[in-house]
């Protein structure tokens, strides 16, 4: 066989439900120069099973199993194992688009980025899309508020991750914390802005407990960073901001309108940054309690200055409604409809 270009990294835990599908999409590449390093972490059901007949159809697959280690050890022994120039991320219960190894290829390619994320479609127990940014400093810019590329789209140089692996200390938020080292140590971000990830949501998938670390780990991700790169006349707010922009902080309206004065500064001294902070302000919005009509001019002029996506207009429809009935009616009326 050929040395693979590009090595897809396959961490799987009792993956059984779902994982022949995931195979099946990644054996549909229109691009076939792939090999994936598939590691069984200590599974106990049928995982394993399914992983060697894979193996035993298509020479490209290559299986590791042994004792349970987590995900993020489970990653960075998979790159280190690879033997493509690109590492492709994938999720065993995720399906990729037959396209998607070459249209990222060719994205990297036009723009020599080192890493490559993609738009996702979320089927499942929920729907929808998720656009992120595909320039460089788009991405960077909206690092600064959450991991700005969807894990299991990426595709990076294996030198890349070799060099700067998935921190030990970020669990449940290694992706953020790699993303905002890599952009901290100089790599370029582009994204293909269609989708090529079809990303499956289950109930299961993050406990209460995970939720609880990755909101902890995820705010020193995104202080640390904040410190990092927001320009140097904002740089003494950066514990203010990163406090602002958690995005589980319920905030109250004075506390918005601090952190809408804190966004038209970004937006005015970052490049990239006003592209992204519309969808910003409006999950800010979102989750301030005591919003009221008497805030609309405000939010116009923020919508003029840093636009809402077209894609998150439904949202701006449905908290327009909110602040004409006011909060308590629409506690109310939310109550009603479940």
């Amino acid at each position: 066989m050929n040395t693979p270009l590009v090595s897809f990294v396959l961490p799987c835990f009792n993956a059984d439900r779902y994982l022949q599908e995931t195979l099946d999409a990644i054996c549909s590449q229109t691009y076939t120069r792939w090999e994936c390093v598939a590691i069984d972490d200590g599974s106990t059901d049928g995982t394993l099973a399914i992983l060697q007949a894979a193996a035993a159809r298509d020479a490209r697959f290559r299986i590791i199993s042994r004792e349970n280690r987590g995900l993020i050890a489970t990653l960075n022994e998979g790159i280190a194992a690879a033997a493509g120039e690109w590492i492709a991320r994938i999720d065993a219960d995720d399906l990729c688009t037959p396209d998607r190894l070459e249209k990222q290829l060719a994205r990297v390619l036009d723009t020599g980025a080192d890493v490559c994320g993609a738009w996702v479609r979320f089927f499942g127990d929920r729907d929808g899309e998720w656009h992120l940014p595909a320039s460089d400093a788009g991405i960077r810019a909206l690092l600064l508020f959450n991991a700005a590329l969807a894990h299991p789209t990426v595709l990076a140089r294996r030198t890349l991750l070799l060099a700067h692996p998935y921190p030990a200390d970020a669990p449940h938020a290694e992706d953020y914390a790699l993303w905002c080292a890599l952009a901290q140590a100089g790599a370029r971000f582009t994204a293909v802005p269609r989708v090529l990830l079809h990303y499956r949501t289950h109930a299961g998938q993050i406990t209460q407990t995970r939720r609880d670390a990755l909101r902890e780990t995820a705010q020193r991700v995104r202080l640390d960073y904040a410190r990092h790169a927001l320009p140097v006349p904002l740089q003494p707010l950066a514990g203010e901001f990163a406090e602002l922009a958690e995005p589980g902080r319920v905030l109250k309206p004075a506390e918005f309108r601090a952190f809408a004065d804190i966004l038209r500064q970004l937006a005015a001294l970052l490049d990239g940054a006003r592209g992204v902070l519309g969808g910003v302000w409006l999950d800010a919005l979102e989750r301030t309690q005591g919003i009221h009509m008497g805030m609309l001019p405000g939010l116009m002029l923020l919508h003029a200055a840093m636009p809402i996506p077209r894609s998150e207009l439904p949202k701006w429809r449905k908290l327009l409604l909110r602040l004409a009935v006011s909060d308590q009616v629409w506690q109310r009326l939310r109550r009603l409809r479940r």
